[in-house]
């Protein structure tokens, strides 16, 4: 039985005040003198929320313990009712390795095993650990059971830190790179991901915060004016804010993708990124359910690309801006495709794909856009101004219009599809398209359905599940009833993909 590392108390709180903070700011800053009752009431209730929290960290660092034998983890957490869970290490699914600025000082780490379990206790995180016992825990979820050594009685409890000791001794290195991004790379990256707007909110969060702080708001306005006034200190400003922008972008861009690296073992798939917070996130091959390649607008402009990874789990990142389960996200397109054969040699881009027959062009143009007619039929009823223009508002529909058209345009001229004997691949998509590529095998239902409309044309939408968290559904929509039917046929024969799966387990 072993508790968790002594400064996960201390790195809780480290979270717990980086959450309150803003919050923190609002009641006792910049609302310090309201006497609303909502400010008022909240400071006793944000401080009251805050001792209790703080108590609650300290209590159940002594309460919850884990441990593990031949081929689980046990968990046991709960300050008023206790609840164990047992997590087989057949389970995980993916790895994730982070180290942010606060585990750097200390020289530790944090570590989540994520599983294909449904449930709050389908992930396993340890938030702080140190290095030598994280190898270990990798190590231990990654051998096979014949080599975990079983713990028969707790005199053999000792055994498991000597065992922590020797894992530092051990290194991989068997992983092949595959792919490191250049100063270049990460320059494009930088204006591709439009990083420098993120001064906009910045800039008005601090106007926000700021703004009820000035003592006298009548002799700010009346800068303000004089500023507006100068044409030539308007361009100044202007200039300055873009380079202060850029650089934010620049700075942003480097320290999310500084250090990237893709590389990859016989088994397992590895991606490492940041600067000053470390992520390395480790998934096994055989338990990838398919691939997503996906470009926005400005991306296809560039001939950039994401490539993601489908798993059973679903990543718990910090970092919502970036899935840990992305490859690096501005790829040049051939690029993406060279990098996902070479990580999973059993997927391939299939070149000569079907595109859609002209009637599925009539079909997306009759259908009926039910997003246009209620935003038009609001328009109609509140006639909004715009622009001080009292009639503007039904440009503002076409607009719309034009814009669901040229969408649709777009679906009918980039949906491409394609089943080769185990793979099933295809594009889709607007003004944001996405290619979906996946194996017989792990697809675990599909179906297809017409419209009234559809039967018309002679056409049908086809769907495919694959699982994920959530389960991953795939549409594809008004491809030839033809197809559709000779894709039904396809997927019967999956039972011969599943034999010969099991076959080469054995």
């Amino acid at each position: 039985m072993m508790r968790y590392h002594p400064l996960t108390i201390l790195y809780r709180i480290y979270q717990l005040i980086k959450n309150s903070l803003i919050l923190g700011i609002l009641l006792f800053v910049v609302k310090r003198n309201s006497d609303f009752w909502l400010f008022e009431y909240g400071r006793y209730l944000f401080i009251a929320g805050v001792l209790l929290r703080l108590i609650y960290i300290v209590v159940s660092w002594f309460i919850e313990t884990y441990e593990w034998d031949n081929h689980t983890f046990q968990l046991k957490k709960g300050l008023f009712i206790k609840h164990t869970s047992t997590i087989p290490f057949s389970k995980i699914q993916n790895v994730t390795r982070h180290t942010t600025l606060f585990h750097k000082l200390f020289g530790l780490t944090s570590l989540t095993f994520e599983t294909a379990m449904d449930g709050e206790d389908d992930t396993i995180a340890f938030e702080v650990l140190s290095k030598q016992h994280a190898t270990f825990l990798l190590e231990l979820a990654n051998v096979e059971e014949s080599q975990v050594p079983k713990l028969e009685n707790k005199a053999q409890e000792q055994a498991q830190q000597e065992e922590v000791n020797e894992a530092e001794k051990k290194v991989e290195t068997d992983h092949v790179i595959h792919f490191e991004p250049t100063h270049q790379d990460l320059l494009k990256a930088s204006f591709t991901s439009l990083s420098f707007l993120a001064i906009i909110p910045i800039v008005m969060g601090l106007y926000d915060i700021i703004g009820p702080l000035l003592p006298d708001s009548d002799h700010y306005q009346g800068i303000f004016y004089q500023i507006i006034d100068s044409r030539w200190l308007i361009i100044m400003l202007s200039v300055v804010a873009v380079v202060i922008a850029i650089i934010i972008g620049i700075v942003r861009t480097f320290s999310r993708y500084g250090k990237y690296r893709i590389s990859s073992s016989a088994t397992h798939i590895y991606i490492e990124r940041g600067l000053l917070d470390e992520t390395q996130f480790a998934i096994e091959k055989q338990k990838i359910q398919g691939l997503e390649i996906e470009q926005t607008l400005l991306k296809r402009i560039f001939g950039l690309a994401e490539v993601k990874l489908i798993s059973s789990a679903s990543p718990q990142s910090e970092d919502h801006a970036v899935s840990v389960n992305s490859l690096y996200p501005f790829l040049p397109i051939n690029r993406a495709y060279q990098l996902m054969e070479a990580l999973l040699p059993d997927y391939y881009v299939e070149e000569s794909m079907n595109r859609l027959t002209k009637s599925s062009l009539y079909m997306k143009l009759l259908k009926p856009s039910w997003f246009w007619i209620v935003v038009t039929a609001g328009l109609i009823y509140f006639k909004p101004t715009i622009f001080q223009m009292d009639a503007a508002w039904w440009l503002l529909s076409l607009l719309l219009l034009l814009i669901v058209i040229v969408n649709r345009i777009l679906d009918y001229l980039h949906t491409k599809y394609s089943i080769s004997d185990d793979q099933l691949q295809w594009w889709h998509g607007g003004l944001t398209s996405r290619m979906f590529i996946t194996k017989r095998r792990r697809v675990i239902e599909m179906s297809y359905s017409q419209s009234m409309l559809q039967r018309i044309f002679q056409l049908a939408s086809i769907s495919t599940m694959n699982r994920s968290t959530p389960t991953r559904i795939e549409t594809i929509n008004d491809v030839p009833l033809d197809f559709a039917k000779t894709f039904q046929h396809w997927y019967l024969q999956r039972q011969k993909d599943t034999i010969y799966q099991q076959e080469v387990g054995r």
